[in-house]
């Protein structure tokens, strides 16, 4: 435990009140006395009380008899305390040698919040604290019987961040009696959501096209910077590659805790390079790492937050594009994700970096972490297979897709061709096939030839404006299928505009996309479609051939000639006939 309590953080202060003198006549007893510290978070702490002072407590509360405790090493602390650093900040002045009750009067004289904080922080180094007592926690308490004196009460806990950030703290306290304190960690937060395209309802996930823009609000709050020398406040955020990053929508405002109305919108630094606080500097800055790592340094903490209240809202908003680069993986998506750095130890002296600007935390400087939250948006895509009447694959198709958003879509294709290195054969269907000819599973009646072999190429090609609702026109591969991919939610129509030779068109496909998008899957419902393998959704549209008219020769021509003949024989028979009956009866 010993090496850890220099990186112990004073998060809250206690108090100190010291009467080194005690008349005889008053009555002296020596008691133990429960110290019980209440935590109501889930994760173990280890909390270790440290005695600085110890005496006998008097019927008037004072102590007599004082002695170091065990918790600390007097030498060192007199030397500390001597220190002319120390001394200026706690405002104290002690002689060459002086004795436990020199000492107890000096610090006697140190009031208020800030300088407490200050000795606390003297007090919690590795060179001063000796053997302390831990506190044993029953539910939401830690408790130790300890005597009366002055204490130092350590939290040297360091939690993993899988289960929660970094908590440690440091509380000075007198305890002549029973004394309950609260742990009162206080640890700033970060809460991201996509606000996009409602920002009354902020959600973990959404849908989107190649091409839109999505909304994303990043929320923390002003931290508590009492005890620092430096405050460091830093939001990493990590797009994936589908995300294009859009730097000039970033804004950064502080809205009041209690009311939630505007107190201030910060100003952006140009870039990260300026020299001076005092003549040189905004309230923050932001570094981009290639294109998905954004970092937005808040700069001179300490000071730019001096006019805002510890627990003022701080409200980060930006956007991003979907690009063609999108994943349409249902379980996957396209994450988002961001984490808040903080100074977590007033008890170190933060050197912080670059030197000329030290806003971020330097390798040797304690800082605590909030867990990772992401956000996820969702794309997918269609397949359409090509065929006729019979299943065989048709070629010479083309299709225009429109809809609403934002006009974008990948366009995806194979065409084969012959290639003596290639790995697919041709099936009589006109569909192709990795599976070899040759092997025991295969039925090579089924095959084109079984000597040929063909090479495949995959087209991908961004179409669409980007500034308009979809209307994007494409042919079918070779082997009948074509692939829009990088659509969100909404209502498409799908028209065959290129109609193969001999087949009549289809009648137009409307259709709608919807999901119902959370932070682990995308859950989407495309009515008509099935979805396949490859993480697409897939419909097979079948061509009719249309009426076609007999050709000149054909049989239809002979039967028109010959029924014409008959007629004409008949109506010359009947024209005889009558004739003959009129001769008769004359």
């Amino acid at each position: 435990m010993k090496n850890n309590k220099k990186y112990l953080a004073l998060m809250t202060a206690g108090f100190l009140a010291i009467t080194p003198m005690a008349a005889t006549c008053m009555t002296a007893v020596a008691e133990k006395h429960t110290l019980t510290v209440i935590d109501t978070e889930t994760a173990n702490h280890t909390y270790t009380a440290y005695p600085i002072i110890v005496g006998t407590k008097h019927n008037d509360g004072t102590l007599t008899g004082l002695s170091w405790g065990t918790g600390i090493n007097s030498t060192n602390l007199i030397a500390a305390l001597k220190n002319s650093t120390n001394a200026a900040a706690l405002g104290i002045t002690l002689g060459e040698s002086p004795s436990i009750d020199d000492v107890a009067e000096a610090l006697a004289g140190i009031t208020g919040a800030d300088k407490i904080e200050k000795l606390a922080k003297i007090l919690n180094d590795d060179e001063i604290l000796g053997t302390g007592t831990g506190l044993t926690r029953s539910e939401n308490n830690y408790s130790a019987n300890v005597d009366d004196g002055w204490y130092l009460v350590v939290d040297s806990s360091t939690l993993d961040n899988e289960n929660g950030p970094k908590v440690r703290s440091a509380n000075l306290l007198q305890i002549v009696g029973n004394l309950e304190i609260d742990a009162k960690h206080s640890l700033p937060t970060l809460d991201k959501e996509i606000v996009s395209p409602n920002p009354n309802a902020a959600k973990d996930a959404n849908t989107a096209s190649i091409g839109d823009v999505v909304e994303y609000k990043i929320s923390t709050k002003v931290p508590d910077t009492t005890g620092y020398n430096r405050y460091f406040f830093v939001v990493n955020d990590e797009l994936s590659a589908g995300l294009t990053y859009n730097p000039s929508s970033i804004a950064i405002k502080v809205y009041d805790k209690d009311d939630n109305s505007l107190k201030d919108t910060l100003t952006k630094d140009a870039n990260e390079d300026y020299k001076d606080y005092d003549t040189d500097h905004a309230d923050y800055y932001v570094r981009t790492t290639g294109s998905t790592n954004i970092t937005i340094v808040f700069e001179d903490v300490i000071n730019s937050f001096e006019n805002y209240d510890v627990g003022d809202d701080i409200v980060i908003t930006y956007n991003a594009t979907l690009n063609s680069g999108a994943n349409i993986d249902p379980a996957v998506g396209n994450p988002n994700r961001a984490k808040l750095t903080y100074s977590n130890d007033p008890n170190t002296n933060y050197t912080g970096t670059p030197a000329t600007t030290p806003d971020e935390p330097a390798s040797g400087d304690v800082v605590g972490e909030t867990p990772w939250d992401t956000v996820k948006t969702y794309t997918t895509a269609i397949k359409i297979k090509k065929v006729d009447t019979e299943g065989n694959v048709l070629e010479g198709a083309g299709f225009t897709l429109t809809g609403v958003s934002s006009g974008q879509a990948l366009v995806i294709t194979n065409s084969f061709d012959v290639s003596a290195t290639g790995d697919y054969w041709k099936l009589k269907d006109g569909s192709f096939t990795t599976t070899d000819p040759t092997d025991s599973s295969a039925d090579s009646t089924k095959y084109e030839s079984t000597d040929i072999k063909y090479a495949k190429t995959t087209t991908s090609t961004l179409k669409g404006s980007g500034q308009s609702d979809v209307n994007i026109q494409a042919m079918v591969g070779t082997d009948g299928y074509i692939v829009f991919q990088g659509l969100g939610a909404g209502n498409y129509t799908l028209t065959e505009t290129t109609v193969p030779a001999l087949y009549n068109a289809i009648t137009p496909i409307d259709f709608e996309i919807s999901a119902a998008p959370t932070a682990t899957a995308a859950n989407w419902t495309i009515a008509g479609f099935t979805a396949d393998t490859d993480n697409t959704y897939q419909k097979t549209i079948e061509n009719r051939k249309g009426s076609i008219l007999p050709t000149t020769g054909g049989i239809g021509t002979k039967l028109f000639y010959i029924i014409g003949g008959m007629l004409v024989a008949g109506s010359v028979i009947i024209l005889v006939t009558k004739k003959r009956m009129s001769a008769k009866e004359d």
